[in-house]
């Protein structure tokens, strides 16, 4: 939108490494999606593949934060199945990026301890 402030993403070192990972094991189309994806991100924080994710056990978000899933389809199969894990702040105008992973490493997601370990991590 003209005259609205850009959002900024920014990595956290969970989102690096799972990252690499998948990129490792996908090649460089799917880094270019992702890159893709993160573009699209900057102007719509919410796209229509995207929706809100329950916080992990007793965890609660500072104000103006929410938690996030986005799912993309790579290729077939439960690898091809990629979903993206982000916080947004619409006050500051960030994404911080939380986690990225297949259906085949997760059927649904990470476990709860895990995820909010990395939120934890990410928001102090």
């Amino acid at each position: 939108m003209a005259g609205s402030t850009p959002f900024s993403i920014e990595e956290s070192d969970n989102f690096k490494r799972s990252f690499k990972k998948l990129a490792k094991f996908h090649g460089a189309d799917f880094v270019e999606l992702v890159a893709e994806v993160l573009e699209g991100l900057i102007e719509d924080q919410y796209p229509i593949n995207s929706r809100n994710e329950p916080l992990p056990g007793k965890i609660q978000l500072l104000e103006g934060w929410t938690f996030h899933k986005l799912e993309l389809k790579f290729s077939k199969g439960a690898s091809g199945q990629i979903r993206l894990m982000y916080l947004v702040n619409t006050a500051t105008c960030v994404i911080r990026l939380v986690w990225i992973y297949s259906h085949e490493q997760f059927a649904k997601r990470p476990g709860d301890k895990d995820l909010k370990s990395v939120i934890n991590e990410i928001l102090d």
